[in-house]
């Protein structure tokens, strides 16, 4: 007897995926990004910090360096090594170049909204350290034998002296995270910033709940914080 051996195939799985498919791989995808990104962002920042603290420590080592020579006092007066008038960290910070530091490099934060990166121009003396191509503040009357917890250069603030958590701002270089503070003994410190978001402060060594760059509070009246000049 002949029978029907036909087989009947059920209708397969077609190719591809499917729109939930998909949409759960998006969703999983979105999902590792949004853990990676503030990852990968924080490891930029903590190594762009510690070669900008690197930098600060040079300078930080010239100025040591210069109060050698100079009977224990860190730049101060009323003019500087070329006789220009003091009146931003530039003009006194020129006083180490080329004689305690042969570059400008040191004195810039690339990722800082306050100015261009230096073009390394030294000579003529005109050329050193012009606006924008320093971003470090700087603390004139100090001494060697100044408290070596008091802070000599400090970085990225404002005009105010304080910080911001708008990195596009001012002040805003490290998103109000923390600053760079090397002290009177050259030491160097990535400092955690204190205060609300628009006015973030240094916490001062001795009580954190005052502005460290508060100076004539515990400084006395004969020093002064003198800001980068103003492109």
């Amino acid at each position: 007897m002949k029978t029907n051996s036909s087989i009947h195939h059920s209708p397969g799985r077609p190719g591809g995926f499917t729109l939930i498919e998909l949409l759960v791989v998006i969703s999983i995808i979105a999902l590792l990004a949004g853990i990676a990104v503030p990852i990968y962002q924080t490891a930029m920042m903590s190594g762009q910090q510690a070669a900008a603290l690197q930098n600060a420590r040079q300078i930080g080592i010239a100025l040591r360096a210069y109060a050698n020579d100079n009977g224990g006092t860190f730049i101060t007066g009323t003019a500087n090594a070329y006789g220009q008038q003091i009146q931003s960290s530039n003009d006194a910070f020129r006083s180490l170049i080329p004689t305690y530091l042969d570059n400008e490099q040191v004195f810039v934060v690339p990722v800082s909204v306050d100015g261009p990166r230096t073009d390394n121009k030294i000579d003529p003396y005109t050329n050193i350290l012009k606006p924008g191509e320093n971003h470090y503040a700087y603390i004139d009357g100090l001494t060697e034998t100044s408290s070596s917890l008091w802070p000599l250069i400090v970085d990225g603030a404002n005009s105010t002296g304080n910080y911001t958590t708008d990195q596009t701002a001012p002040g805003g270089v490290w998103k109000g995270t923390k600053a760079i503070v090397i002290n009177c003994d050259s030491s160097a410190h990535l400092v955690p910033l204190l205060g609300p978001s628009t006015a973030r402060y240094i916490p001062r060594f001795d009580d954190p709940t005052q502005d460290e760059l508060n100076l004539s509070a515990y400084m006395g009246s004969t020093v002064q914080l003198l800001e980068p000049a103003a492109q």
